[in-house]
């Protein structure tokens, strides 16, 4: 790769989970710039920038004529699809590279019109209802269903209905979360989830991770990962029946750079697409693949950003999602209260088995609602030689480690070694 040193390159966000992507921007020889509309408490990726700047990534008036002022060699963002279409427009509007147009990332973001991409490209989906002609009363304790805002992201309006009486407050609900006022109502699946990875470069996909997703339920049916695992004990029959069947459905909707990743359910045999995400997600799957394959998708993105290339070899010919060593990608949730203070922070940063620690939230910050995102605190990145191994650190874990807020309550929740 061409040398970065001294190229200036954009964030576009600056929540916690953009820190690291900052800061190995910054080990990569760039001068970075973080903006949004939030103050540092809200948006701590500043603090860790060269510069930063509090103005809305869609105030494009004020952020095009500074991009030109300040010579902006690249422009990035990640982990939320709420950001992409602000950010392919700023790339357009100032000729810095983007990987994606935007009728790739309306198709992508959309949870409908992915599913309709399925559907054409003969990818299994989840059995699902049409709203104007669905009839509550089929909803039964062996038939429920999750009902889900179309462009909303981290299960935020994401609700399971349980009985025909909860029917309107559900729809209601998930509505409530989504700017086009639309939602896809889905069978609820009572099967295993897993989730693959590829990584595009000019058009070639190549398949980088597959994990096994372990979650955690609120009661409302909505969840959020808990813990993923790598590689999924599915990915022999994955790579069988569905690689190049994915990848192809792929081509045809006109990726051509970046990353994406696709959620699935499964039974061992059948699989069906629930969601994707064309952009760095929360998972970092990335710090995995570069353990085993030297391939890091966030470090690929930001090196697109700058040279409007992913890199000056095939990626393709060094990816390889059947990974030798044991992988887990562990997030701590807590229950939804502000924080006050850690106990064994400082625990968790010592594990040798802990290859990367992500800080979510701070002192100070409160914990999201029950099955989304917000919920989660810590993420810890895992390297081990098997599973036997990875249960006892859990459990070592769970002994160690806890969260409190001002009364003394204990916010952690639970997890246990089994979970696996």
């Amino acid at each position: 790769m061409e040398t970065l040193q001294g190229k200036k390159l954009l964030f576009l966000g600056g929540s916690s989970i953009m820190i690291d992507s900052v800061l190995k921007a910054k080990n990569m020889g760039l001068y970075t710039i973080v903006t949004d509309l939030h103050g540092v408490e809200k948006a701590p990726a500043k603090r860790y920038a060269d510069e930063y700047w509090d103005i809305s990534l869609m105030a494009y008036d004020q952020l095009v004529p500074l991009i030109k002022e300040k010579k902006i060699d690249g422009i990035l963002t990640g982990f939320t699809d709420a950001f992409l279409l602000a950010y392919q427009h700023l790339c357009e509007l100032t000729g810095l590279p983007c990987y994606a147009t935007k009728e790739v990332f309306e198709t992508t973001m959309d949870k409908a019109k992915f599913k309709q991409l399925c559907r054409d490209n003969d990818v299994p989906v989840i059995p699902e209802y049409d709203l104007a002609s669905f009839n509550p009363n089929i909803i039964t304790e062996k038939n429920k269903v999750i009902i889900k805002p179309v462009d909303n992201s981290g299960s935020n309006g994401v609700i399971l209905c349980e009985r025909p009486d909860d029917f309107k407050r559900c729809l209601d609900y998930a509505l409530s979360f989504s700017a086009k006022k639309q939602v896809v109502i889905e069978k609820y699946m009572e099967i295993d989830g897993m989730s693959v990875s590829y990584t595009i470069q000019d058009g070639v996909l190549s398949l980088s991770t597959t994990d096994d997703r372990h979650v955690h339920k609120s009661i409302d049916g909505s969840s959020v990962t808990h813990c993923s695992l790598y590689p999924s004990k599915y990915t022999e029959v994955y790579i069988e029946k569905m690689d190049q069947i994915v990848q192809k459905m792929f081509r045809t909707a006109g990726v051509k750079n970046g990353l994406l990743s696709v959620t699935f359910f499964t039974d061992g045999s059948d699989f069906y697409a629930m969601e994707m995400g064309h952009r760095l997600s929360g998972g970092q799957h990335y710090t995995f693949s570069q353990f085993e394959n030297g391939i890091n998708a966030r470090d690929l993105l930001i090196n697109y950003a700058i040279t409007g290339r992913m890199a000056d070899f095939s990626i393709a010919e060094k990816e390889n999602a059947r990974f030798t060593h044991t992988y887990c990608h562990l997030f701590i949730l807590g229950k939804e209260a502000v924080i006050a203070r850690f106990e064994g922070l400082d625990y968790l940063k010592q594990l040798p088995e802990v290859k990367h620690l992500s800080q979510m939230k701070f002192e100070g910050d409160k914990i999201g609602a029950d099955g989304t995102s917000a919920q989660k605190v810590i993420g810890l990145h895992i390297k081990v030689d098997g599973i036997d191994e990875l249960k006892d650190l859990l459990d070592r874990i769970k002994l160690n480690f806890h969260i409190y807020d001002e009364e003394g309550n204990d916010l952690t929740i639970n997890f246990n070694s089994d979970l696996l």
